[in-house]
């Protein structure tokens, strides 16, 4: 087994472990040599307990940068200089999933066959800001040993931020567009690439393409997301070895989703929902980097997109003035990564200008038809 440093980042607003998160870490142990755990906030004294059998170094933080938070503070303040050059890989896993639905054991045997510099669970791919998801990273000698990991989190990762649209930027895309495409790292993922949305064809995931894992973030839209829930507690009830009473003891206590385990029927007696897809862009990389090249320009959308937007076009471009949003958004951010947030009609936006259209399909076709024959104006959707 090849040396294995993990760092882990727990959360939970009351301080509370729940029985997921002691399986989890019970099978990553299993693969790792040290294992190191954050906690962002607090932990009552039972999952103090329960974390102390996995590991005696278990830290404290304040709740703020996320995962990313946690990870920078064990990387350039918990470990000492130099400290992962004595491992072969560096695991960065948060709490934000269950699973695994196979053992790690396997998944770290399957992808010692892989050659890459690093590697997740899953991502997206064949779509704008293609990248692997943060939850899971698992980084190699190539990465650790120049120093780019902690060094990419000491001057990039902010981690007194309250912003999950920062942390999206800066970390899950930032840290893979920075290790590819700045640096020239290779990277691969266990489950088979795609471009589906994990949350809401969370079965499709699990079915057709492998992933090992299930994002508790699937049971935040139960309306729209109804067929594919129970088509996935079905599939890891009669399909896997997972405990699903795990899941439905979390989701009962934060959801407020209450399904007993003998009224998961199978997969026979349910709809399966057609495949979820993330949209792929309009316009290619080499169109928009010629785009904003050459004229002072605005990225319109200040979400995630607006976030991933900035970081890959706009962060070194000095022709970048700051973010528009629609009028009329209500309290919002008035600042993003140090740039103004406005909304259109107090931005001033002259005709010279561009204005890089950072939304999803069905905000940017109504707002093209308002402005595409006033200002020059590109659509990444």
């Amino acid at each position: 087994m090849k040396k294995r440093l993990c760092i882990f980042s727990f959360y939970d607003q009351d301080g509370y472990v729940a029985a997921y998160v002691p399986y989890l870490l019970e099978n990553l142990s299993k693969c790792v040599d040290r294992l190191l755990v954050i906690v962002n906030g607090r932990i009552d004294q039972s999952g103090q307990r329960i974390l102390e059998r996995f590991t005696t170094e278990i830290l404290i933080r304040e709740n703020t940068g996320y995962d990313a938070g946690a990870y920078k503070y064990a990387l350039v303040k918990a470990l000492p200089e130099n400290a992962l050059d004595q491992y072969e890989e560096v695991v960065l896993c948060n709490d934000t999933f269950f699973g695994p639905l196979k053992n790690f054991e396997t998944i770290f045997s399957h992808m010692d066959q892989r050659d890459c510099d690093f590697w997740g669970l899953n991502g997206y791919f064949d779509v704008m800001f293609s990248h692997i998801q943060s939850y899971f990273l698992v980084f190699r000698k190539r990465i650790t040993g120049q120093g780019l990991l902690t060094n990419y989190f000491l001057e990039y990762i902010d981690e007194t931020t309250t912003s999950i649209k920062e942390i999206y930027g800066r970390f899950e895309f930032g840290l893979f567009d920075f290790l590819t495409r700045q640096n020239g790292m290779t990277y691969d993922c266990y489950a088979e690439r795609s471009h589906i949305n994990i949350y809401s064809s969370s079965y499709m995931c699990l079915k057709a393409y492998g992933l090992p894992i299930l994002k508790k973030k699937t049971f935040s839209n139960l309306r729209e997301n109804w067929d594919n829930i129970w088509c996935t507690l079905s599939y890891i009830k009669y399909e896997t070895n997972y405990d699903v009473e795990m899941i439905l003891d979390y989701v009962r206590n934060h959801y407020g989703l209450h399904i007993r385990w003998e009224n998961i029927e199978r997969i026979e007696a349910y709809t399966i929902p057609e495949a979820v897809t993330y949209p792929r862009a309009v316009n290619g990389e080499a169109e928009i980097e010629a785009f904003v090249s050459d004229s002072a320009f605005y990225i319109y959308g200040a979400g995630v997109n607006g976030s991933k937007c900035y970081w890959r076009f706009a962060r070194e471009n000095p022709n970048f003035k700051g973010f528009i949003v629609s009028d009329g958004m209500g309290e919002m951010e008035r600042e993003l990564y140090g740039h103004p947030v406005l909304e259109f009609s107090e931005a001033g936006v002259m005709q010279s200008e561009k204005i890089l259209l950072a939304v999803e399909k069905q905000y940017a076709d109504e707002i093209v038809k308002t402005i595409k024959n006033k200002f020059d104006l590109m659509r990444i959707f």
